[in-house]
């Protein structure tokens, strides 16, 4: 896969990350897949939506699109920012999993000279069904917290509709059918201040946890003979 201009693809398997993907390649991006995995796999690999929309992208851009699918289960963040402040604190669920899934995706980009994240954040889910990171505010937010780290965000399809979604998989071929059986993203009212107040005070754990990471698997890989 030609390295010179790279996405790191933040990849669930839903029509949004697989058009995300779509667009990118045309932007002349070679991509890579990076998926975390909020809960174990029932059945053998290659049935899940991932893996489907995965052989299909290959399929419609074999020199685009690394056989390599990143899969990250580590739910550390998740635990952090939302399981231990349960009873502490208004935790905004939605946002604890964007903000774990994103600082991981920048730990690999840092570890691995990426230097451009994709979402499949979409306007017409915002809408609907109130996904709060999946707001125009909350992706601004988003982006300057990954431009602390020297990483472009995008969003390819946030200013599309779900027929124009669609419409860019059956272009190539891709399925347009729903994979997911349900978001990890839960969708349903909100208080934009009480949000924005779990956002900052979630922020520097994040922070937080990046540099001791990052440190960490420095210090691994000087000690590693093999490096």
């Amino acid at each position: 896969m030609d390295s010179s201009k790279k996405a790191l693809v933040l990849f669930s398997g839903g029509r949004d990350s697989s058009s995300a993907v779509v667009e990118m390649v045309r932007a002349g991006y070679s991509i890579r897949l990076f998926t975390y995995q909020m809960k174990e796999l029932v059945g053998p690999r290659g049935d899940s939506a991932p893996d489907i929309r995965h052989l299909e992208l290959i399929n419609a851009f074999p020199n685009k699109i690394d056989t390599e699918r990143i899969i990250v289960k580590n739910l550390y963040l998740i635990k952090k920012l939302a399981i231990d402040k349960t009873n502490s604190t208004h935790v905004v669920y939605p946002i604890a999993v964007a903000l774990a899934i994103h600082s991981s995706a920048v730990l690999y980009c840092l570890e691995n000279g990426i230097k451009d994240i994709t979402c499949g954040h979409s306007g017409y889910q915002a809408k609907i069904d109130q996904y709060i990171e999946q707001r125009d505010d909350f992706f601004k937010l988003m982006k300057d917290f990954l431009k602390e780290y020297g990483i472009e965000y995008h969003a390819p399809v946030i200013d599309k509709s779900k027929e124009e979604v669609i419409e860019i998989l059956d272009q190539c071929g891709i399925s347009s059918n729903s994979l997911e059986s349900k978001s990890i993203f839960v969708g349903g009212p909100f208080k934009v201040e009480k949000v924005l107040e779990y956002w900052n005070e979630s922020l520097p754990i994040c922070r937080e946890y990046i540099a001791y990471m990052k440190s960490f698997n420095k210090q691994s890989n000087d000690e590693d003979p093999l490096y």
